[in-house]
């Protein structure tokens, strides 16, 4: 794992993994989770609004894995470019 890696741990109600597990482990590490009770919930800021944006504009009728990874890896990818 890089240097001060992010980690998105967006499985709801439990996290895939928690702050306090990577913390221990790599107290260098960003994390982020979808749950309300930790300072920082973030999926809904990052995920919700554009990945129903999409929906809504191609009219799908609902949301398959193939359509969240691509929301994962548009994010991803963001998250790599320098921030103005």
């Amino acid at each position: 794992m890089n240097k001060n890696p992010i980690i998105f741990a967006l499985a709801n109600p439990e996290p895939e993994i928690t702050p306090e597990e990577v913390f221990a482990v790599r107290p260098d590490a960003i994390v982020a989770t979808s749950r309300s009770d930790y300072p920082n919930q973030i999926n809904n800021v990052i995920c919700f609004p554009y990945l129903f944006r999409a929906v809504l504009d191609t009219f799908s009728t609902g949301v398959n894995d193939q359509m969240l990874m691509a929301a994962a890896l548009a994010i991803a990818e963001l998250a790599r470019k320098p921030v103005p």
